[in-house]
């Protein structure tokens, strides 16, 4: 006897139910997987931006804290906004110092470092204008010097006549100037150095070397201020401007960090 078995497969409503929930599925952990890559791209990108952001403040910060007294200044010359500063290469306490007559050398305590790179003797400076003009009193060429017993002499190239006598009997060895200088219209942001003195501040500098220090920045008002030190409080310097992700995230397109930062400048002539 034959014994004829009942099977039953699957509708064709039951299958196209069947696809259709599949398909939703798929789509929902494709969502999840999207929506996590992008969060971790997005956060990503914004640490790049933070990190830059403390970068460029860090390095900005430190070279100004370091400067010579009152050789910081600050403009812009259209979309070129830059701040300049005089670096210091060494210094000490005078000894010999007499400023009723031309010297040609200097007796000074002898150094702790070396200074092969100065290239300036500064005594007393007291204004920006009088530390970038080398005939008013304040700033003359070096040319080496040389220590005996404890004492280090200073040699300048031609007898120069210092125009004031320093209280705390500081000198300064300097180097040429140096320029951060944010250019508006291309967004970056260059570390000039070495390059010759002038009267006027230069927008940007030439004749020294030059190396880019970040990207993708934007002006934001007087990108940089500073109000000199005086009697009652230290100088200050402010920066402000805009970080920019040019390339876009995932999420939400360009985004950008507002900055603002203050530096006080402590040094004193």
């Amino acid at each position: 006897m034959f014994v004829i078995s009942k099977l039953k497969g699957f509708t064709l409503f039951e299958l196209v139910i069947v696809i259709l929930l599949l398909g939703i599925l798929a789509i929902s952990l494709s969502k999840i997987s999207l929506f996590s890559v992008s969060g971790y791209v997005d956060a990503k990108d914004r640490h790049s931006l933070g990190s830059s952001t403390k970068f460029i403040t860090e390095i900005i910060s430190r070279n100004l804290r370091e400067s010579l007294p009152q050789s910081i200044r600050v403009g812009n010359s259209g979309s070129i906004y830059c701040v300049e500063y005089i670096h210091v290469e060494n210094a000490s306490t005078l000894i010999d110092f007499n400023n009723a007559i031309p010297l040609d050398n200097i007796q000074v305590a002898e150094f702790d470092v070396a200074s092969s790179a100065a290239q300036y003797v500064v005594v007393m400076p007291i204004t920006t204008n009088e530390l970038y003009s080398t005939n008013l009193g304040v700033i003359t060429a070096f040319s080496g010097f040389s220590v005996n017993s404890g004492i280090a002499t200073i040699n300048l190239p031609a007898p120069y006549k210092f125009k004031y006598l320093p209280p705390q009997n500081r000198i300064f060895l300097t180097n040429s100037p140096s320029s951060f200088c944010l250019d508006d219209n291309t967004g970056q942001l260059y570390s000039y150095k070495n390059y010759p003195m002038v009267a006027s501040q230069p927008f940007p500098p030439t004749g020294g070397s030059i190396s880019l220090m970040a990207e993708n920045l934007a002006a934001s008002g007087t990108v940089f201020t500073y109000q000199p030190g005086n009697l009652h409080r230290s100088g200050l310097f402010q920066m402000s401007f805009e970080i920019f992700n040019r390339s876009k995230n995932q999420s939400l397109g360009v985004e950008s960090f507002q900055l603002f930062h203050e530096v006080h400048i402590r040094n004193v002539p």
